[in-house]
């Protein structure tokens, strides 16, 4: 099996930005940006709060109106395309969705399943089963008859994931999909988003605060500030000392995973760099001593 993260593999791309600007009311966030999203990979994007993270896949989904530029899915201006074909190429989780109020679950997901079905259309086997896998895969499955507004915060976020999975679209986009999640939870979602990548070949677009756990899970990587990319590849190639100080300001040593070899950094914050003279001081790899 081709491995999905190696760098000599170059597919075509699924989305692209070209020379978009978008943003809120008269204020751009994104300013002539320009980027592709490669076909069937994982590609996170990263960058401090307010760069245009969640602006960019906002503006890619066609739910945020483009000033300028275009936004082309599968080659095709996605301007251009009727609105149930993008519903079945993308499936979207938004930063913070709303549910319907009193909607249960089981209904919550089963509307995920709308693009691809005429008016009024009963629900089929074929609906019932991708629904069921969707609860299935999210461990919401036990949640189907409980109100949405009664849930967790991490319960209503493993829904809505399983609302995108139940959409079936050969691309996700997902906004901090692991937000209010425990660690174990998020590493049941990630191993899930890895595992449709590897296995069904589905594109995902993430954006995400955890740049270790991003790193180990998408093989490429889109840094952003101040509404333009400063660096986007592998993970190798992007989470770098020196990429994470211009792109966060922030000090910081980077060490590959035990594991993996996957790229992992440990912030340097005032305490660590200037500890108290009652703290053992610890050599930083590669500091002089």
């Amino acid at each position: 099996m081709t491995d999905p993260h190696s760098p000599g593999r170059h597919p075509a791309h699924r989305l692209e930005a070209r020379a978009v600007s978008a943003g809120y009311g008269s204020s751009l966030i994104i300013d002539g940006l320009s980027v592709g999203i490669a076909a069937g990979r994982i590609t996170a994007l990263v960058g401090p709060n307010a760069c245009g993270k969640s602006t960019l896949l906002k503006s890619v989904a066609r739910l945020l109106p483009l000033a300028a530029g275009s936004v082309l899915l599968e080659g095709a201006d996605i301007r251009s395309l009727p609105t149930r074909q993008v519903a079945r190429r993308l499936g979207i989780l938004p930063q913070s969705p709303i549910a319907p109020e009193s909607i249960t679950v089981g209904d919550l997901v089963w509307r995920g399943r709308h693009p691809h079905r005429r008016f009024g259309q009963r629900r089929t086997a074929a609906d019932e089963t991708v629904i069921a896998d969707a609860l299935l895969a999210t461990g919401t499955a036990e949640l189907v008859d409980r109100p949405v507004d009664q849930l967790s915060g991490g319960q209503r976020q493993r829904v809505w994931i399983a609302v995108a999975l139940a959409q079936d679209t050969p691309t996700l986009l997902l906004d901090e999909p692991t937000t209010y999640l425990d660690v174990a939870h998020q590493i049941e979602v990630m191993d899930l988003l890895a595992e449709l990548n590897e296995q069904a070949g589905k594109t995902i677009v993430l954006v995400s605060h955890d740049l270790n756990q991003a790193a180990l899970y998408a093989s490429d990587m889109i840094a952003m500030r101040d509404g333009r990319v400063v660096c986007q590849g592998p993970p190798e190639q992007v989470l770098t000392e020196e990429t994470v100080a211009e792109v966060f300001g922030l000090t910081c040593v980077v060490v590959p995973h035990p594991y993996t070899g996957r790229p992992q950094i440990f912030p340097l914050g005032r305490r660590t760099l200037a500890p108290t003279s009652s703290a053992p001081r610890t050599l930083i790899p590669g500091e002089p001593s």
